[in-house]
């Protein structure tokens, strides 16, 4: 039986001299994040796309730098059934997260380097990937359910953010235990050799 909470839409998108590239969204309402499988020539592979708030700290000022994020590599448990697979363009398997601003034309797809740090893709490839992110870029934006995408991203980070919390809280809460119980400690003694001295 489908899961109801996750959507599979099909689309293609001609890249000009890159081929024809088809596109397989599938969207997890539950998380805000939207597979996308993608194949033409010299095409392999998934990418996920999440608003930017998935990232983003509810309780903190929106920093209104991001719409979204592109994980080329690394895919959420929603998505573990489905073949996840890194995305690779001419060989080269490009690596995340990015994080694209509205407005921002200029955004560039990274690979791993031999340290394991990212690093540019050759201007070749880097064409190449900038022709396939943007068509996948022009079918997020299209979609119809962005704001509730973004609400289930947002959810999604208000309950990892309290898990995080949470726990910082147990432990400055310990913290200022063990300090009164220090301070109460200090005190008795400072007490006790003033009444000693004043006997």
């Amino acid at each position: 039986m489908p899961d109801p909470r996750v959507r599979e839409e099909h689309t293609a998108h001609d890249l000009g001299t890159y081929g024809r590239l088809t596109i397989a969204a599938r969207a997890d309402v539950h998380s805000g994040n939207v597979l996308y499988r993608l194949h033409a020539p010299h095409v392999r592979g998934c990418v996920m796309l999440s608003p930017a708030a998935a990232a983003d700290d509810p309780t903190m000022p929106d920093p209104g730098a991001g719409e979204l994020i592109i994980n080329p590599d690394k895919f959420a448990p929603a998505f573990a059934l489905h073949e996840s697979r890194p995305l690779s363009v001419n060989n080269i398997v490009l690596t995340g997260p990015v994080r694209i601003a509205e407005s921002d034309s200029d955004y560039r797809p990274v690979r791993r380097g031999k340290t394991g740090r990212p690093e540019w893709l050759p201007p070749r490839t880097h064409r190449h990937a900038r022709a396939v992110l943007d068509a996948v870029l022009k079918t997020w934006r299209e979609r119809e359910d962005l704001d509730e995408l973004t609400s289930a991203a947002r959810r999604q980070a208000a309950q990892l953010f309290l898990k995080t919390y949470s726990a910082q809280l147990s432990a400055r809460r310990e913290t200022a235990l063990r300090a009164v119980t220090a301070v109460a400690d200090a005190e008795r003694r400072v007490t006790e050799l003033h009444a000693l001295l004043a006997a």
